[in-house]
């Protein structure tokens, strides 16, 4: 269809044109017609602008807020009435709230916009006077571990005028977030306060890692010292300070991921002027170097554990051996000799040849005839006497005497049966009136059978109940008579009781039957040297028993390795007694009698050791109590093991806003060092001042092995304070004389000879006792044992040597080795030699430990204070051009050689081991410590300096608190144990309280070197 034929939808033309008509006379008109005038929205516009300057302000304040709380903390609030609105737990948080308010509401006031007649502004909290009000419009909160800090601004206030007048007011809270990390670098300096504050059983911290850190020093350097090393002071000041800045490294490395650089190598730096690292050797256990360096060793280090998979232990946790050893010889001649309410030897030999014999018989019926009823010969017959006769006839001969066995021990020796026939008649008399008596007769017969049986028995003993074979005849072990003469016994109790026949007669008709009596068989000639050869292995291989007991424990007074050795040989005992299924004859029997008498001994002396331990224990307990320590506590310290090292990291996360940040601390000074450092190395002290960081003490509790601490102990087991050991006596005495050899002191030399006099007096009793012991066990004559005395004690050039041969048993070899040379041409043999060791080494044991021959106290203080004053002065003259080794050479090895330490157990008992402790305390501030967050402006700041603000606008600052300088107090102890004799371990050069400089007046710590030991701020 064409266009032009398609009328549909068409609009008349006409209509068209009036539309146009119209439409144009309304344009006209309209441009004719003035309108109304148009809006004014400049307020919304200054508002706009203003709220957004708002944002920017609060945002900026913010930030500088932060960052200033941080260069000025406050973590303890003042007395003052804005300081107590800061209390609390949350202080900082609290003073960081207030800093936010106050730098709100100085950017808000400036925050102004005008345009036209409109003008817009901003306020924050005008009225606000006080600090409650002012914390009241601030909450904050953090975000990505600290990182980033969220704050809300409370009620800020926008107010819009216009000609003047307010058209409107509104309140509305701003929440922004800004990337300051000034709650993170707080809390982690508060986790790190934590960790200096933390008790080292409770957690892990600087009182722990010190406390592993000298430890470990002193073991090492007790253990050089025990070695023969030149070292008079296992633990001083310095090992003190070195382990206590490693603590603090590892401290820091957990708080905030790293360390100060400084201090760092300041602790290296510390470690080779110690010489810590080159004392300690490339062979020293790599644990101990980590404790003391603050490097734990590499993990693939194949010494990184223990033999026994125990990782983290120090040579000053290891276990000691406690072992039964001389306490054998103790209870083995106890039972040679019957002390202490044994048997001796040749008791229980005897008794085990006991055995009883006797003599018994039995009877059974055979036939049992019955006695016939009265019949009277007629009527009326009365009986009036009845009357019975018996005829006794045994027949029957031979007899048994073989043994048989009949039961564990025992054994019939004699049997003999015999038959045994009553032949028995009863006649009756019968009356009647007007009639002559009549007798009446009955006969009848019992058989009897009767065995006679002769048994021995073995006599009680202290041997297991088992079968013995043979017995009571000869053989066995040693092929001796084996109570063989038993059986002649049991023939004689026979012929005693009349022989076989008379028994069974009176076995039936009533008598004596049974006899016995007691016997001791014959012994072996070679019994007594048979058996105790026996016993004397036993007694050796018991010597060699021993338990593990942690060495600190001992020293400390919380182990008791006697009472577990006891409790070990009585698990042990059926082992050790090691009794046969069957006893090889009565030889054998008593071989294991003799063996559980021995094992009786042994218990009972170990038992007397364990109690004499629980007293030495309990005077232990005494001298830490003595020095405000507990024993379990210092037990536990000396438990601790090393912690793995805390590694680096960041703080935050790479999503959060800032990312991941880098702390770094940095404190001043760097190293805690005891001594004065210049101010000038101490950011906010007085370059003209000097700062001590650092206050140390080390108390070492058993310096020598007598004086108040050690007589506590001693007390317990002698009841007299003020005499030392002869031991001790004697070591001193040694050192003394070789002092003398290189320095003619004449004070020392007085000294010495008094020391010596007293000695020599206490020696006298040990020789006294020698020659009895001789006396008693060998045939020598008084002339010959004198001379076996002199000739053995000659071997030791003085009695100071002597005193020490003589509690440390070489002196009894020394004597034996020449008695036992003197008695062989007299045919001695092995068991009279061996019994002539024995006695003499518990014997002179026994003397040289016993209360007589301790030697009073003040004479070998004397000498030992001027012995170690001389060599002292040795060292100090030699040291001007020497090393140690020259030292030594110079002093001839005396040097450092002072009886010290505790030694475990002395008296009476094997030497287990020697042991000391030092009281260490350490008390120290950084003058100032800084945290800074790396690739930021912030810093956080703790230097104890006073802060105050103006709050309430009248232009006068309030003060608010002050921020805690970071500070720490540790007390703990180090233990230290070193194998038995020598010199013991301790510190010997006199110094037993060692006290650095800022260890003074009433509350010694870290200070200026002024007069009031404050510090003047620069």
């Amino acid at each position: 269809m064409r266009l032009a034929d398609d009328d549909r939808a068409r609009v008349p033309f006409a209509l068209v044109g009036v539309l146009l008509l119209v439409g144009s006379s309304t344009f006209a008109a309209s441009l004719a017609t003035p309108g109304p005038e148009p809006i004014d929205r400049s307020a919304d516009v200054v508002a706009d602008r203003v709220d957004a300057e708002v944002t920017a302000a609060l945002r900026g304040a913010v930030r500088d807020a932060a960052r200033a709380a941080a260069r000025d903390p406050v973590t303890i609030a003042a007395d003052t009435e804005a300081g107590r609105a800061l209390a609390g737990s949350q202080t900082f948080r609290r003073y960081l709230r207030l800093r936010v308010f106050l730098a709100a509401r100085d950017a808000v006031a400036a925050v102004e916009h005008r345009r036209g007649q409109s003008a817009a502004r901003a306020s924050l909290g005008a009225s606000v006077e006080t600090v409650p009000d002012a914390l009241g419009h601030v909450s904050l909160a953090s975000a990505d571990d600290g990182t980033e800090l969220r704050v809300t601004v409370h009620d800020v206030a926008l107010t819009i005028e216009r000609d003047g007048r307010v058209v409107e007011t509104s309140q509305r809270d701003r929440t922004m977030t800004v990337g300051v990390p000034v709650l993170a670098l707080h809390d982690r300096t508060e986790a790190f306060q934590a960790r200096l504050d933390a008790d080292p059983l409770d957690a892990p911290g600087l009182a722990r890692r010190t406390t592993i850190g000298v430890t470990a020093m002193a073991q090492a350097r007790g253990l050089g010292q025990y070695g023969g090393l030149p070292i008079s002071n296992v633990v001083a000041n310095r090992h003190v300070a070195l382990s206590t800045n490693a603590g603090l490294l590892d401290a820091q490395r957990a708080a905030f991921g790293r360390a100060d650089p400084d201090a760092a190598a300041g602790v290296r730096a510390a470690t080779l002027q110690t010489g810590a690292t080159d004392l300690l050797g490339p062979r020293t256990d790599p644990r101990v170097v980590s404790a003391v360096t603050g490097q734990l060793p590499s993990p693939n280090d194949a010494e990184r554990a223990d033999s026994d998979g125990r990782s983290g232990s120090l040579p000053a946790t290891r276990s000691i051996s406690v072992g039964v050893n001389g306490t054998a010889d103790e209870a083995f001649l106890s039972l040679l000799r019957g002390t202490r309410g044994a048997d001796t030897l040749d008791a229980v030999l005897r008794g085990g040849y006991r055995a009883r014999v006797s003599v018994d018989a039995e009877a059974w019926t055979v036939r049992n005839g019955r006695r016939p009823a009265p019949r009277a010969p007629g009527p009326n017959w009365t009986l009036v006497y009845s009357g019975v006769s018996t005829d006794v006839a045994v027949t029957g001969s031979g007899q048994s005497r073989s043994v048989s066995r009949t039961g564990i021990g025992t054994r019939r020796l004699y049997t003999a049966t015999r038959r045994v026939v009553e032949h028995r008649r009863v006649d009756r008399t019968w009356v009647k009136v007007n009639a002559t008596p009549q007798t009446t007769s009955a006969s009848w017969r019992d058989v009897s059978r009767v065995r006679v049986t002769a048994t021995g028995r073995l006599g009680g003993g202290r041997a297991p109940a088992r079968p013995v074979r043979p017995l009571f005849e000869s053989g066995g072990a040693l092929d001796g008579p084996n109570l063989r003469a038993g059986r002649t016994a049991s023939r004689e109790l026979v012929s005693d009781l009349g022989g076989p026949d008379a028994i069974a007669r009176r076995a039936v008709t009533g008598g004596r039957t049974s006899a016995s009596t007691a016997m001791v068989g014959d012994r072996p000639a070679e019994l007594a040297d048979w058996v105790y050869a026996d016993v004397a292995r036993l007694r050796d291989r018991v010597r060699h028993l021993s338990v593990e007991v942690d060495a600190s424990a001992a020293a400390t007074g919380r182990a008791n390795g006697a009472a577990r050795l006891a409790s070990l040989v009585r698990d042990r005992r059926a082992v050790l007694l090691d009794a046969p299924e069957t006893y090889d004859g009565v030889a054998d029997r008593t071989r294991v009698a003799a063996r559980a008498a021995y094992l009786d001994q042994l218990l009972a002396a170990l038992d007397a050791r364990a109690d004499r331990t629980r007293k030495q224990n309990t005077g232990i307990g005494r001298a830490l109590d003595a020095k405000g320590i507990a024993a379990s506590r210092a037990n536990d310290l000396a438990d601790l093991t090393p912690e793995p090292p805390s590694p680096r990291r960041d703080v935050g996360t790479a999503a959060g806003a800032r990312g991941e940040v880098v702390f770094v601390p940095d404190g001043d000074p760097a190293y805690l060092a005891p001594e004065p450092v210049e101010g000038t190395l101490v950011d906010g002290i007085d370059d003209d001042e000097q700062y001590v960081g650092l206050a140390v003490r080390n108390l070492n509790v058993f310096a020598v092995p007598y004086g108040e601490a050690a007589d506590l102990v001693t007390r317990t087991l002698f009841g007299n304070a003020g005499r030392v050991s002869l031991h001790t006596a004697g070591q001193a005495l040694v050192t003394a004389d070789q002092t003398l050899e290189t320095h003619a002191d004449p004070t020392l030399r007085k000294r010495t000879d008094a020391l010596r006099s007293n000695v020599a007096r206490s020696m006298g009793h040990v020789r006294q006792r020698t020659e009895r012991t001789l006396a008693r066990e060998t045939t020598l004559s008084p002339t010959e044992r004198t001379a076996v005395v002199r000739r053995a004690f000659a071997r030791w050039a003085g009695p100071g040597e002597r005193a020490v041969a003589a509690t440390d048993g070489s002196l009894a070899r020394a004597v034996a080795t020449v008695a036992v040379a003197e008695t062989t041409g007299t045919g001695s043999s092995e068991v009279a030699e061996d019994r002539v060791r024995t006695a003499l080494r518990v014997d002179l044991r026994r003397a040289a430990t016993s209360k007589r021959v301790r030697v009073p106290q003040s004479v070998v203080d004397e000498t030992v204070s001027t012995t170690r004053d001389v060599a002292r002065e040795m060292a100090t003259q030699t040291a001007e051009n020497a090393t140690q080794q020259g030292i030594a050479r110079a002093t001839n090895g005396t040097l450092g050689e002072i009886p010290a330490g505790l030694p475990i157990l002395p008296t009476l008992n094997p030497w287990v081991a020697t042991t000391n402790l030092w009281i260490v305390e350490s008390r120290g501030a950084y003058g100032r410590f800084a945290v800074e967050a790396a690739s930021d402006r912030t810093t956080y700041v703790r230097d104890g300096t006073t802060v105050a603000l103006d709050v309430d606008g009248d232009g006068v600052d309030e003060r608010l608190g002050e921020n805690k300088r970071v500070d720490f107090r540790v007390r703990t102890v180090a233990v230290v144990a070193v194998p038995p004799g020598k010199f013991g371990v301790g510190d010997t050069d006199g110094n037993v309280d060692e006290r650095s400089v800022a260890w003074s007046g009433s509350a010694p710590g870290p200070r200026c070197t002024t007069p009031t030991g404050q510090c003047p701020r620069e």
